[in-house]
């Protein structure tokens, strides 16, 4: 009985172990990888046409490190290495005079995150304090692997039926799209916004907030 087909993952991990391709030694030997069982740890695997994009992270770093590989007929085929940003995307509503519970009531969504005004706040160091104003927060994929510009059209998917009373907020809110975009220094990609989307987002009437970061080690064999 033929032993099974490696998985994509498992493919991926086997170029780390023994790298075929100039960009793998490139982009991962200057780099110690977040590790689970003995393995790096695979921290997601997306699709781009036929290619299977194996995400790993750095550890004490906020940006992914991808293996792309490709299932041909012959096996694996181990197309390159790339960084990959992590890019946070969120609808954020703050208001000093509604609750939490106003802004989910009149939207109809469910925050991934929110507090209100008034409500306790602890922090090390420091005394208790009172939230001076709300924020309402929801940011459906939080830190996972995925484009800035697919994330963006995901989340004006999930909020478009609810963007005329998202908009109606405009007088007691600040609405914004928040995003945090944290890359590798040594290859950093753009945020693309398509025209459509920019159409969804004023229909919103949401602001564009983005907070950039990089960091990183240099590349394997660049000065």
């Amino acid at each position: 009985m033929p032993a099974p087909r490696p998985t994509a993952e498992q493919a991926a991990l086997a170029e780390l172990r023994s790298p075929t391709c100039a960009t793998t030694t490139q982009f991962f030997a200057p780099h110690v990888l977040e590790h689970a069982d003995g393995e790096p740890l695979v921290h997601g695997v997306l699709m781009d046409g036929d290619v299977h994009q194996v995400h790993f992270r750095p550890q004490s770093e906020d940006y992914f490190l991808v293996i792309m590989v490709l299932d041909t007929p012959d096996g694996w085929e181990v197309l390159g290495a790339r960084a990959s940003a992590r890019a946070r995307v969120a609808l954020s509503i703050v208001s000093e005079t509604l609750l939490a519970e106003d802004i989910t009531r009149a939207t109809g969504l469910e925050p991934t995150d929110a507090w209100s005004v008034g409500d306790e706040w602890t922090r090390p160091g420091f005394s208790p304090s009172r939230r001076t104003f709300t924020r309402w927060t929801l940011c459906p994929e939080g830190d996972r692997p995925g484009e800035f510009e697919d994330k963006l059209t995901r989340l004006l998917d999930l909020t478009q039926q609810a963007a005329p009373r998202i908009r109606a907020l405009g007088d007691a809110c600040d609405i914004n799209v928040t995003v945090g975009y944290c890359g590798y220094a040594e290859q950093m990609w753009g945020v693309p916004i398509g025209r459509e989307d920019l159409s969804r987002l004023a229909a919103l009437g949401a602001g564009l907030d983005i907070d950039l970061y990089a960091s990183g080690p240099a590349l394997a064999g660049v000065p």
